[in-house]
């Protein structure tokens, strides 16, 4: 492995400057757009730590794996963990759970990968002020900003960890490495726990794992470079089987575990799929095309209305084709250093991974791809700078240059569009309304919802200061009507759960609900709260009262 171009504090200056407009980016209209629950999952969980005095509140951890009443989540679904909690809680107790305790929170998670990506592009000999301008250029892309703003936040803050796990593998196959086995050890750990923040990182860790062995064989190891690394991904990955623990202890047995992971692949469908294979690789283009070009991000923000950003398809030529013909450049002039071999690896073993799901894979799956290709344009650039040749570095400057300045141009077109729109549907800041409507009341009501994907960021956004359900048998609402007390129902506006909306309504039996709608700036409807009227003498209160 090449010897790193700089090392030490003076190595990290030029990383202000990424940080500095990484700043400017995250703090811009940082109120927009609103708060859906796949943007603070599992994140709104740590509302019930930050109350002293919680209520009744919507809690999804997977079967057995919520410990210490609901404080110590292990997994969340059979796929992810529950890092974003853990990291979370000393930020949002700093920032709070409001909009911007949210934003705040989750742009110091996107400045962990950036500070990751810098790490190991000056392990890997790029100059700093070079892997500076990369970041900057990741920095102002929308691709990456606005994951961090919808659910797209979950699945690429583990990039900072691949990058780490990178990063300590370089450390491991330097010539001069001291301790490189823990060096190795702690590659695997860092990749474990990549895996373990969203599934999806498990598809690049063959390439890695091959690596480990293949750049360790000339250094002296206590044991082999397979074990040692393996070692660390078990000891990085231990929630996984932590948590499948918890559900045999839970459930009774590993014959009741398997049938609730056959129940959870029923509703989820991961292998659902019936595309054919050339379906399923114009699907996967298709998601790296949109996720690249922030099509994707604006289909999620504004209901699927996509306008193509400025220069969308430069953009994705730089950031998606450009590394791999810096790769095929360099093997050409036998200049291909392991490590933008490695890099340039990774997104083609990803897209072969998700073949096998095919449809079933979405855009907040393959926005994983952007930080791992922006490494790779990185070193490939560096890589194409020929020693002594000014003028090559002249060429990879200018290169940088226009990409950043695309990406700045996208900013200003999804920040225009933010102003405009503030956001449609679940993804629109009539959420954001409704909580300040509940903080404000001195008299919380109880809340019932058809769709609970309403019910999270209002744990979130009130600090878990309002009760609520979304069982159909429920008898807390009639309780709490029958106590004088209002109970409110939050129905999404042409919506699926509608279904669910009328059942519950007809078994509660009550006297006509007010209605207040919440609309997006356009003045369509979002959801409709309707407010049922506590009162003691209500229908069928005199046999609550008796316990009947």
């Amino acid at each position: 492995m090449r010897v790193p171009s700089a090392t030490g504090w003076r190595a990290w200056l030029p990383f202000a400057a990424v940080a500095l407009v990484y700043a400017m980016v995250a703090t811009h209209r940082m109120a927009l757009p609103g708060i859906f629950a796949d943007s603070i999952n599992p994140d709104y969980l740590v509302a019930r730590i930050l109350n002293p005095h919680p209520e009744r509140t919507m809690v999804w951890v997977m079967y057995g794996n919520s410990l210490l009443g609901d404080r110590a989540p292990v997994l969340i679904a059979p796929y992810h963990g529950s890092q974003q909690y853990w990291l979370g809680l000393p930020l949002y107790a700093l920032f709070g759970t409001t909009v911007t305790g949210v934003r705040l929170t989750h742009a110091t998670f996107a400045l962990g990968v950036l500070a990751a990506l810098h790490a190991l592009l000056v392990r890997a000999a790029v100059r700093p002020w070079f892997a500076a301008a990369i970041g900057v250029a990741l920095a102002l892309d929308t691709s990456f900003s606005y994951a961090f703003r919808t659910q797209g936040y979950i699945t690429v803050a583990p990039a900072a960890w691949l990058l780490l796990g990178l990063y300590c593998l370089v450390r491991a196959a330097e010539a001069d490495a001291a301790r490189p086995g823990r060096w190795l050890f702690a590659s695997g750990a860092f990749c474990g726990l990549a895996a373990v923040g969203y599934f999806v990182w498990a598809f690049v860790l063959p390439p890695v794992a091959i690596a480990a062995v293949r750049w360790t064989r000339g250094v002296a190891l206590a044991r082999p470079a397979w074990l040692t690394w393996l070692g660390g991904l078990a000891a990085g990955g231990a929630a996984y089987p932590i948590g499948y623990l918890l559900v045999v202890r839970k459930a009774g047995g590993v014959a009741e575990l398997l049938a609730f992971l056959r129940g959870q692949q029923a509703t989820i469908g991961a292998f659902r799929s019936t595309q054919p294979l050339d379906a399923r690789l114009a699907h996967a283009w298709q998601m790296v095309d949109a996720t690249v070009g922030s099509a994707w991000h604006q289909a999620m923000m504004f209901a699927g209305d996509v306008t193509p950003a400025p220069g969308a398809g430069w953009k994705v030529a730089l950031v998606a084709g450009l590394p791999y013909a810096l790769w095929l450049a360099a093997e050409v002039r036998r200049r291909a250093s392991p490590l933008l071999r490695l890099l340039a690896a990774l997104p083609v073993t990803f897209g072969a991974v998700s073949l096998l799901f095919g449809d079933r894979l979405g855009g907040h799956h393959f926005v994983t791809l952007v930080p791992l290709l922006y490494a790779a344009l990185g070193v490939g650039l560096w890589s194409a700078c020929s020693p002594g040749r000014a003028g090559s570095r002249v060429s990879a400057s200018i290169v940088l240059v226009a990409l950043a300045a695309l990406n700045a141009a996208g900013q200003a077109h999804v920040s225009e569009r933010l102003a405009h729109t503030r956001g449609r549907g679940f993804l629109s800041d009539a959420i954001h309304r409704f909580a300040d409507d509940l903080n404000a009341m001195p008299d919380k009501p109880f809340l019932w919802f058809p769709e609970p994907a309403l019910a999270l960021p209002l744990v979130m956004l009130t600090r878990a200061g309002v009760p609520m359900s979304d069982r159909i048998d429920d008898p807390e609402p009639r309780r709490r009507l029958c106590e004088g007390r209002d109970v409110l129902l939050v129905r999404p506006e042409r919506h699926f759960s509608e279904p669910r909306a009328r059942e519950w309504q007809a078994q509660l039996a009550w006297d006509e609900p007010e209605r207040k709608p919440y609309a997006q700036a356009d003045g369509s409807v979002v959801f409709e709260v309707a407010r049922f009227r506590g009162r003691r003498d209500g229908p069928g209160c005199a046999a609550v009262a008796s316990g009947k």
